[in-house]
């Protein structure tokens, strides 16, 4: 006598598996189409947080007639600028619509360190944004920590695919230019005190404000290539981290700057500077600060631009309306 098939089954081994494959195949494709739910979900939800973030950035620039800054903000600037010896000057920028604000008397110096981003971003274009190993150090070095022969040896790469100093420097300008830089990038030699061409280049506060903002829009790399960049400029070394490096700034903000100095040749007195940019998102800031120290000591110029940084977190209202657009 035959045993009865169990309960749901037919006794067709054959038919039980062929079961089996549908039901896994029906789990699977319910599995898919959950996932594909949430996912679409998680889009919708993040455009949501999009829109909400730009009507919360345009109600913010509404309610400060479009400014950043506290309205006071020229007004406490004259005043730090009285009580510092020697000058300084600032200048900062939304890295969406907004217009550009410069305070103080010092609004143009030599670039010293800070055009080593620029040489950065042109050797990057003219490598379709695929650097060597070796030159992915030279970078690293450059910017982290301003070694000046890694920025050289940067600089030549682009003197051996353009043709020498005086072509090198026009690809730097060039890629400035992209920008809304007027800069013609310096190619005399030295003076005493400095080491390269590029560095005597004279870089306005605007000007420099108005690069790295680019740079943070993606408008002269990718998104991959921006954000290497960007990257080296929050991995600054500790030795250099003043200015924005000191400010007390929202410690969710993303905080990456490049800063430079030497002695200028008519003073002796050492001109110092630095340019960077306070992000979160697609929001975000781009400053430039110069100081050049009645002492003429490299030391002082740094405490005047902590002192900067601690004026600009104390009126800034906020990063102002996203960017993204060149």
């Amino acid at each position: 006598m035959s045993l009865a098939a169990g309960c749901g089954s037919s006794g067709n081994p054959r038919e039980t598996e062929q079961h089996a494959s549908a039901r896994l195949l029906h789990r699977q494709q319910a599995t898919r189409r959950d996932l594909e739910r949430k996912l679409a979900q998680a889009k919708r939800a993040r455009r949501q947080r999009e829109r909400q973030a730009r009507r919360v950035a345009a109600a913010s620039a509404e309610a400060t007639g479009g400014s950043i800054l506290q309205s006071d903000a020229t007004g406490s600037f004259e005043a730090l600028a009285a009580a510092t010896p020697g000058r300084i000057g600032l200048t900062v920028a939304p890295l969406g619509n907004g217009s550009t604000a410069s305070f103080g008397s010092l609004q143009t110096g030599h670039a010293w360190s800070t055009i080593k981003v620029p040489i950065l971003v042109t050797l990057m274009r003219d490598r379709n944004e695929e650097l060597s190993a070796e030159e992915s150090q030279w970078a690293a070095s450059a910017v982290e920590a301003s070694d000046n022969e890694a920025a050289a040896a940067l600089f030549r790469q682009l003197e051996s695919i353009h043709g020498g100093l005086g072509a090198a420097s026009a690809a730097v300008q060039g890629v400035m230019r992209l920008a809304g830089n007027a800069t013609t990038v310096a190619t005399s030699p030295p003076p005493p005190g400095a080491v390269s061409t590029y560095g005597q280049t004279e870089w306005s506060a605007e000007e420099a404000t108005a690069f790295y903002r680019a740079l943070a829009n993606g408008c002269l790399l990718g998104p991959g290539g921006t954000e290497y960049v960007l990257g080296l400029m929050r991995n600054v070394i500790p030795e250099q981290r003043w200015g924005l490096g000191e400010a007390a700034l929202d410690p969710s903000w993303s905080i990456g700057f490049k800063g430079g100095w030497g002695p200028e040749a008519e003073s002796g007195a050492y001109l110092v500077r630095q340019s960077g940019l306070v992000q979160s998102g697609s929001q975000g800031v781009a400053v430039t600060m110069i100081v050049e120290e009645a002492s003429g000591s490299f030391e002082a110029g740094v405490g005047d631009l902590n002192r900067m940084a601690a004026w600009l977190t104390e009126n800034l209202r906020g990063l102002g309306p996203a960017g993204g657009n060149c």
